[in-house]
């Protein structure tokens, strides 16, 4: 039976994590250079939430949420390592984090994403 968990991030050990994942997906395996792809919102857990998600108790993928004004959160650095794609672990996550945000009050969710991925997110309703 499959077991997902979605954690918000609370210390550096997991922060270490999900970078470590983002690097093997964006700079990796998407080329993206680590310049462009790490920031000052990576330095500390103070801007920010930071997620991980565990499927069968292994870190499988990570995103950020960056806090934009009192009623709006944009999502970030989302993603997944490749093997653990199309498993449906990206809609259950996103059905996660709308719920935490719905109860924090925030009312508006925004992101960027590209093209390459935007039919994830409209299938999933964004």
């Amino acid at each position: 039976m499959e077991n997902i968990n979605i954690l918000k991030i609370n210390d550096d050990s997991m922060l270490n994590e999900a970078l470590e994942i983002r690097k093997k997906v964006f700079t990796d395996e998407k080329l993206v250079p680590i310049d462009i792809e790490h920031d000052k919102y990576d330095e500390t857990l103070d801007l920010c939430y930071h997620f991980i998600i565990v499927y069968n108790d292994i870190n499988v993928g990570t995103l950020r949420c960056l806090n934009m004004d009192d009623n709006t959160v944009k999502l970030q650095r989302f993603c997944f390592l490749k093997e653990y794609r199309n498993l449906g672990l990206g809609k259950k996550t996103l059905a996660f984090i709308e719920n935490f945000y719905k109860k924090q009050g925030i009312k508006k969710i925004t992101m960027d994403a590209k093209y390459q991925v935007s039919g994830f997110y409209e299938k999933c309703g964004l």
